[in-house]
């Protein structure tokens, strides 16, 4: 059996059946390159399972996980990923992968930053594309995501925006990062969204010093807080009670 576990934003947060399903396995993987805990690390839940994981990078999963997948024919296997596994297609490639190899999966999901939400005060109902501030590198300067968030605004939707994670390198893009580069590329295309949009920065979600911010472009670039991973959320048309629990829950205005 192939296990593909969630689990959460730090340790506390796995399921009962997610730490019972990891105790059963044998051999146990987790992988780090999609995101991070936002308190604690993998030593804490290491202890509370009894047993030792395995890192795997991101070529183990992505190119070298088929030999993995045929092991879990005869034992018991389990893939650890931070949040919900299934929020990331690299691991519902594993699922089909298992699928068409004939290996047993099964899915033990957790808690990610699409389940706080809620937190932003925000109507959850009315958020559209997801998608992720991916940082320039050389020869590399992507810009798609700037076409989801312009989608997203013209019907009115808010825009989830996941932020680059560099795990090579242990970097995580904050918010401040992302608006400057968003800005640049509004500029370049002439779009005045940043501008008029009220923006929400989500600071290390799940853990003891999370912070929901809400304010316009200038204040929320200005701001800089050391808790990670960090989200940012670009509103679109907000109704009355929105604005009032931006207002109480995230400090606009």
């Amino acid at each position: 059996m192939f296990y593909l576990i969630g689990i959460g934003l730090n340790p506390k947060q796995i399921t009962l059946e997610a730490k019972q399903a990891i105790e059963a396995c044998p051999k146990v993987f987790f992988e780090r390159y999609t995101s991070y805990y936002s308190e604690g690390g993998i030593a804490e839940l290491e202890e509370a399972c009894g047993k030792r994981f395995v890192e795997l990078k991101r070529e183990g999963v992505e190119q070298g996980f088929e030999l993995i997948l045929k092991e879990a024919k005869e034992e018991d296997i389990a893939l650890l990923v931070f949040g919900n596994p299934l929020n990331a297609t690299t691991h519902v490639q594993l699922l089909l992968d298992a699928k068409r190899q004939g290996v047993k999966a099964k899915v033990l999901v957790g808690v990610s930053v699409f389940d706080l939400l809620g937190k932003t005060g925000l109507d959850v109902y009315k958020f559209g594309r997801v998608c992720t501030i991916v940082a320039p590198k050389e020869n590399f300067f992507p810009e798609s995501f700037f076409d989801v968030i312009e989608a997203n605004s013209k019907g009115g939707l808010h825009s989830l925006c996941l932020l680059d994670i560099d795990a090579e390198n242990d970097a995580m893009m904050s918010v401040s990062e992302a608006l400057v580069l968003l800005e640049k590329i509004a500029k370049k295309g002439g779009s005045k969204i940043l501008e008029s949009a009220v923006l929400v920065g989500l600071y290390g979600l799940g853990s003891a010093k999370e912070m929901v911010k809400a304010g316009k472009l200038q204040e929320l670039k200005r701001s800089s807080y050391g808790v990670f991973p960090q989200s940012l959320v670009i509103a679109g048309k907000l109704n009355e009670k929105e604005f009032e629990a931006l207002r109480e829950l995230a400090g606009y205005g």
